[in-house]
């Protein structure tokens, strides 16, 4: 299935985004995207800018996925064995380990919900990078890269078949929320079912208001803060939401468990104003 989004630019949805930016102290470091997806139209701040897209990436691999169930390609119970040269930190407890004997739904299901490097690198094994890139620029993600595996810490998984750095511009994002949220895709209300699921919900999800539901991802490192996602709020309105981050050095950023607050009052912001 495929398909091109028509959108039409919104400035005061520009002008919203920025206003959140700046009452959060986030415009230095601050990327963003937002698709009204009622109104088909879009507002933005940086959002072509090339930033490192981390684990929000996974969005593309399980997409792919998806698209390879309905091609008869791939099937959800077909067994996978974790090959050793696909180990490497993630953020959650893992069962994967060299050997374990894994289905494939079971690897989409944790490489979103719980951020799993190891089941996210096993997956572009068995569906491979250069379906994962060519089904995006299908989608019309013209910039989309899937390069290389994904690292957990230095130094960098080996990676003998990477052919760039992974590229997933804020605005790419909301482009591929948007096709989920609108069904333009295989199977996309399993895709957002999953997506809900995501376990990190310390971001942009403490900043929703009660009975707003958002189905996202969220991908950091040392140099990026990110969260992605499709925001359906208590009366029904449906938005794609993307806010990438490149924080500064903090000291107290040595403790992996930060999390920027400022994410969340850029959300609390805009949410306000939608």
């Amino acid at each position: 299935m495929t398909t091109r989004l028509v959108l039409s630019p919104d400035h005061d949805l520009d002008d919203r985004i920025s206003a959140a930016l700046a009452a959060s102290s986030l415009q230095a470091i601050g990327y963003a995207c937002v698709i009204d997806l009622d109104r088909m139209c879009c507002g933005s701040y940086r959002a072509a800018a090339d930033i490192y897209p981390a684990s929000v990436i996974k969005i593309a691999v399980m997409a792919e996925a998806f698209h390879q169930y309905a091609a008869g390609a791939l099937t959800r119970d077909q067994a996978v064995s974790i090959s050793g040269a696909n180990l490497t930190t993630t953020a959650e407890p893992t069962p994967f380990v060299p050997g374990y004997r894994a289905t494939v739904q079971e690897l989409v299901e944790l490489m979103i919900t719980r951020s799993d490097n190891i089941a996210t690198n096993q997956m572009l094994d068995v569906l491979r990078r250069e379906n994962v890139t060519a089904y995006m620029r299908e989608l019309g993600l013209a910039t989309f890269l899937m390069g290389r595996k994904l690292s957990g810490s230095e130094p960098l998984i080996a990676d003998p078949e990477t052919v760039g750095r992974n590229r997933l511009p804020p605005e790419e994002t909301a482009w591929l929320l948007a096709v989920i949220a609108l069904d333009m895709v295989s199977e996309a209300a399993e895709q957002r079912a999953i997506l809900e699921r995501c376990v990190h919900n310390d971001k942009l999800v403490l900043g929703l208001l009660p009975g707003d539901r958002f189905m996202h991802k969220t991908g950091e490192t040392d140099e990026q803060s990110h969260d992605a996602g499709i925001l359906v709020t208590s009366q029904g309105r449906r938005y794609a939401i993307v806010l990438y981050t490149t924080p500064e050095p903090q000291p107290d950023r040595s403790d992996a468990s930060y999390i920027d607050p400022r994410l969340t009052s850029w959300m609390r912001h805009l949410r306000g104003s939608l």
